[in-house]
């Protein structure tokens, strides 16, 4: 796919004869088809998932999720074992299975998105002043989602500690308070008789591994967003004075990137700090108190 380079501000439009042969990600129909793909992916974000039979279960119930979620930690507990329980197995493979949908579609929403930022930014190119507000938004929603994508890999690798964040903040299940008191006491209190147990043992490792690879990710992430920016300020100091509209594309690039990466910065700083402090995090993580 190739595109007629665009150097000046008052760039035509090209000849037929010029684009008969190449995709045109700046006509109308192209983008009209890419925002109507961008929104149905958005809209089937959250339903799609849900479609997904719960183990045991069957349709989609957070109350329901949450029910067996509780029960499934009360047998981890207190079998007194290393090796999770079938129906605690079950619903983090439900897990895993929830975010891979999650995965895919923002895999495909970030690949519309790029594609309509690049067709939105052509029309400013040439001529169309007021396409650049859009053509701006169409890029931090791709870098936005490019995050979302980012996250759900991450879950998708180690969903055993997202999935304990679905726990019930307040329950009226008696045995469940008990277990999460039980291992608020091993958490806080290194001489209790809760504080060797082989549950807490694998969630504190479970903690440990997600956060590192949470700061791991994150940092990757923000090396690229770094590398982007410094592209995108050298082009723009590099290219031609008088191109005005592509030295404002490029410097509109280079700050959304360059502020990205100072984000990504911040969230890999804490993840490793929640990395070092798996007991704390996996306190947060389960609300117990």
């Amino acid at each position: 796919m190739r595109f007629r380079p665009i150097t000046t501000t008052d760039a035509a439009e090209p000849t037929p004869d010029a684009d008969r042969k190449t995709v045109r990600l700046h006509s109308k129909s192209v983008i009209g088809l890419l925002l109507a793909a961008g929104a149905a992916l958005a809209a089937a974000f959250e339903p799609a998932p849900r479609a997904l039979p719960m183990p045991a279960i069957g349709a989609y119930n957070m109350a329901k999720l949450q029910d067996a979620l509780g029960r499934a930690l009360v047998e981890y507990w207190q079998s007194g074992s290393r090796a999770l329980p079938a129906s605690l197995t079950a619903l983090v493979g439900y897990w895993f299975e929830w975010h891979a949908i999650k995965v895919a579609i923002s895999a495909s929403l970030v690949i519309v998105l790029a594609l309509l930022s690049a067709g939105l930014w052509q029309r400013y190119l040439r001529g169309r002043p007021w396409y650049a507000a859009i053509a701006t938004g169409a890029t931090v929603s791709t870098v936005f989602v490019i995050g979302v994508l980012s996250v759900n890999i991450q879950v998708t690798a180690l969903p055993l500690i997202p999935l304990l964040g679905v726990l019930p903040g307040r329950t009226a299940d008696g045995k469940l308070a008990q277990a999460l008191s039980q291992m608020h006491e091993g958490l806080t209190k290194s001489a209790g008789p809760h504080a060797g147990s082989p549950a807490l043992t694998v969630l504190l490792g479970e903690v440990e591994r997600y956060y590192w690879v949470t700061a791991a990710i994150f940092a990757t992430l923000m090396v690229a967003a770094g590398l982007a920016s410094a592209y995108f300020w050298k082009r723009r100091i590099a290219g031609d004075p008088s191109a005005t509209r592509v030295r404002f594309m490029h410097s509109t690039h280079g700050v959304i990137t360059a502020l990205t990466a100072c984000l990504l910065l911040l969230m890999a700083v804490a993840g490793a700090l929640s990395a070092l402090e798996p007991a704390t995090s996996l306190l947060g993580i389960i609300g117990a108190g």
